[in-house]
């Protein structure tokens, strides 16, 4: 029984992963770095904006200062954020979560001082808890995220079912040994192993999850 949802936030809360995949490729042209969608989407989204930089920069030799690149991408990225809406479906679905009394958490890889402001921006204020990369020591697709979820809420992690987007995400909640719904991010996305694919939050094969 599912006792408690847990969401990713970048393409599953908002969708931010356009925006994201935008600011860093906007970023990487003055270096001549181009990154496809797929690329994006199998390797990058999700995985942290230091990681990214730092793969990008090993692979073509770009002698940068990261921290002043993940400084001016996160610059670039809150300066646009307002244009960001939440996902079809998400108000009304976390409504009928908790009127049946199932726990939410958000479970991230963004700063807490991002998601806090974006949750501000959409108007969204109703989840029992937060993970971001604040209080973790390591991201997905180590399980450490979600699990910590689980811990908090008090929660068994068979019970949880977890909202991802992202391979790493995906990876992380098989891991946990969590139930799985995959919001395919991109048409060229294979699906991964998961209990449920969905387009967003109206889709009917969610609440039967609950059932």
């Amino acid at each position: 029984m599912i006792k408690a949802v847990l969401f990713d936030f970048d393409g599953v809360i908002v969708h931010s992963e356009e925006l994201h995949m935008r600011t860093f490729i906007e970023l990487l042209s003055d270096y001549g770095v181009e990154v496809s969608r797929e690329r994006w989407y199998r390797e990058f989204a999700g995985t942290g904006s230091r990681r990214i930089f730092q793969a990008l920069a090993e692979e073509h030799s770009i002698d940068a200062d990261i921290d002043a690149l993940v400084e001016a991408r996160r610059r670039n990225f809150i300066d646009r954020a307002k244009e960001l809406k939440e996902t079809l479906g998400l108000k009304d679905f976390l409504g009928y979560l908790k009127k049946n009394g199932i726990k939410t958490a958000i479970v991230s890889g963004g700063h807490r001082s991002y998601i806090t402001v974006l949750l501000d921006m959409l108007g969204i204020n109703s989840f029992d808890f937060i993970v971001s990369a604040d209080e973790i020591k390591a991201r997905k697709p180590d399980p450490e995220p979600f699990l910590l979820a689980a811990r908090t809420l008090g929660i068994a992690p068979e019970d949880c079912l977890v909202i991802e987007d992202s391979y790493s995400g995906c990876e992380a909640a098989r891991r946990a040994g969590m139930k799985l719904a995959w919001v395919r991010p991109d048409d060229s996305m294979q699906a991964p192993e998961c209990d449920l694919e969905i387009k967003d939050f109206l889709d009917k094969g969610l609440k039967r999850l609950f059932e």
